[in-house]
């Protein structure tokens, strides 16, 4: 299926062949991301190199599902219950004025939501933020990255209440 700039290998991602978000392993950290915690229908992931201090990526961790409209209702409920404690984590240790929530998986077929924090001063406050202004040249310095990351393993463990 390569129509409308669809990749080539389209059909074989919505299969999950290859697909760099299903679990085969324990979770880790990656390139791109540093791993928070797992709840129980999600892998939480705090992004590296975001402008925007608290962006997390929050990922369906049973198996490869592309959308959210592919789960029963009860596993969907579970997986926006999930995705919701993430964002009021994001809320409360970040503080941004809003939040946005973006499911998108037209590159990476497989159900995810960014939760990303609008903050008073951003690339593009109260406005459309451009996908490629989300991202730093470098990532958030590792102590930095490392403290943000289990403030919000705390207040999504129940340890930080």
């Amino acid at each position: 299926m390569a129509t409308n700039g669809w990749p080539t290998d389209w059909d074989e991602r919505i299969a999950g062949r290859d697909c760099p978000l299903c679990t085969t392993g324990p979770p880790s950290d990656t390139d791109h991301a540093l791993h928070v915690t797992e709840l129980e229908f999600v892998d939480v992931r705090l992004e590296r190199r975001s402008r925007l201090p608290g962006y997390c990526v929050v990922v369906w961790r049973h198996g490869h599902v592309v959308e959210p409209t592919d789960l029963d209702p009860d596993l969907a409920a579970g997986y926006w219950r999930d995705v919701l404690a993430v964002a009021r984590a994001v809320q409360s240790r970040f503080e941004p004025v809003k939040l946005n929530f973006l499911t998108l998986g037209n590159l990476v077929p497989h159900l995810h939501t960014h939760v990303v924090p609008r903050h008073e001063v951003d690339p593009a406050p109260g406005g459309f933020l451009p996908w490629d202004d989300l991202f730093a040249d470098e990532p958030t310095p590792a102590a930095e990255l490392d403290r943000q990351a289990e403030d919000l393993r705390l207040l999504l463990t129940g340890a930080g209440a």
